[in-house]
């Protein structure tokens, strides 16, 4: 038997419930999130792997990929493809959703529009829409969304050792680097600075991560109330309000629908009551 099998082994027999499905199936193999590609040389953060169940675990690999293309896309310092894999990533992601990065792609108009109103005048030899920042396509907000939610859920149970239950509530506020570009900062990020929680330093064999993925956690001894914020690279940012407690969160949801008469800046990651 390798090193692999042994491992797989053993961690299976320390987690016997999927971390993923509110406890109700055993896991019976190892899930990665985030996504091993989506880090330079496949060298993922230590402990990022969480006990799942065949189906927790299969079918997400297209969302794996499209998560992968959006976190190493890095206007400022040109880090996302140090390890030369980014231009495959692309050509895979091209292959399973035809017409994927023409739909990110702003049209010459929206391009200088959002330039202007950014204040972002294209470098020599560049057009508006090489400068711009891209669109968000319907299958990229669903990838991000099955990160974050396999992301939150594996990361409650680092913490609690327990799966998040079926009946709790998880709401998803994600941004990409539009953001960065216009304030120099995320606001979500600001707004939640003072919020006590844990922000590990992410390694692999001694290397620091941070640069590319980085995140603080937040929840309340009782278990009621978590946050996740996270950050990859200079890509894009997400935060994730949870409740085990029943219809806490969506309550509120609820009175800001009724009060804006809008659906609100959240996806709905899980949720008994809930829908978009």
């Amino acid at each position: 038997m390798g090193a692999a099998a042994r491992h797989r082994r053993r961690f299976l027999q320390e987690h016997r419930t999927c971390a993923f499905c509110g406890g109700n199936s055993a896991a019976t193999t190892i899930e990665h999130c985030p996504p091993r590609a989506m880090f330079q040389f496949r060298h993922w953060p230590e402990g990022f792997e969480f006990p799942s169940c065949e189906s927790c675990n299969s079918g997400s690999s297209n969302m794996d990929l499209l998560v992968a293309v959006l976190a190493r896309m890095d206007p400022f310092h040109d880090h996302g493809d140090l390890d030369g894999s980014h231009f495959g990533l692309m050509q895979a992601a091209n292959k399973q959703f035809p017409g994927f990065f023409k739909k990110m792609m702003p049209s010459p108009i929206e391009a200088r529009r959002t330039n202007r109103n950014l204040g972002v005048a294209p470098p020599s030899g560049q057009t508006h829409q090489q400068a711009a920042p891209v669109n968000v396509p319907v299958e990229l907000h669903e990838a991000v969304c099955v990160l974050a939610r396999k992301l939150v859920k594996g990361i409650y149970y680092q913490q609690t050792r327990e799966p998040f239950p079926d009946c709790g509530c998880l709401l998803l506020n994600w941004f990409t680097n539009t953001e960065l570009l216009h304030k120099g900062q995320y606001p979500v990020f600001e707004l939640l600075r003072s919020l006590a929680g844990k922000a590990p330093q992410l390694t692999r064999s001694g290397k620091m991560l941070n640069d590319q993925f980085e995140y603080k956690f937040s929840i309340g001894d009782d278990r009621n109330v978590l946050v996740l914020q996270a950050r990859f690279g200079t890509s894009f940012g997400l935060v994730v309000f949870g409740s085990t407690k029943p219809n806490l969160l969506e309550d509120i949801v609820l009175n800001m629908r009724r009060e804006t008469g809008r659906q609100g800046p959240f996806a709905i990651l899980q949720s008994p009551s809930l829908t978009m």
